[in-house]
């Protein structure tokens, strides 16, 4: 099986596919594109930031790898769980783009779900910008409904 769970090693390349991936479509930009550096850090720092939290301690267990037969990491997936509310949460979840359009993403989120069920989990959340076409035509496709818009706000101090 191409999916397997994450290892320390993979994390420079995670960080690499994030940063591709993300460019355009994270709130981190969009805060970047408005209000320039925010203390002298653009847009990749904050992100990047994400995927350490995503497998940092305990959440390791919850991050996956799409590693083609030549050993090479193409895609990602995080989650989260929530057990005292049921509900589990991908924060993050992304495919090298010359990967994409192969169904890795969609083998990505269905292990992913597989886990979370496994886990216990009643439900499971993504969020994603307006802005990303690619994931607000995926996440529907693969059985997550639409349950509300958020607006985020931003000021400089």
């Amino acid at each position: 099986m191409p999916i397997r769970p994450y290892r320390c090693d993979d994390l420079r390349r995670l960080k690499q596919i994030t940063e591709i991936c993300f460019d355009g479509v994270s709130i981190d930009r969009n805060i970047e594109e408005n209000f320039g550096q925010i203390n002298g850090r653009d847009w990749r720092f904050r992100k990047l930031r994400h995927i350490d939290a995503d497998v940092a301690g305990d959440h390791a267990r919850g991050a996956f790898v799409f590693e083609t037969d030549d050993g090479d990491v193409v895609g990602y997936i995080t989650t989260r769980l929530d057990r005292e509310a049921g509900i589990g949460w991908i924060p993050n979840v992304a495919v090298d783009p010359t990967h994409q359009g192969a169904g890795v993403g969609r083998q990505l989120m269905e292990h992913a779900i597989d886990f979370m069920r496994a886990e216990g989990m009643e439900a499971a959340k993504i969020e994603t910008l307006q802005q990303n076409d690619v994931g607000s035509n995926f996440y529907p496709s693969v059985g997550f409904k639409e349950v509300g818009l958020q607006i985020h706000y931003l000021m400089r101090l």
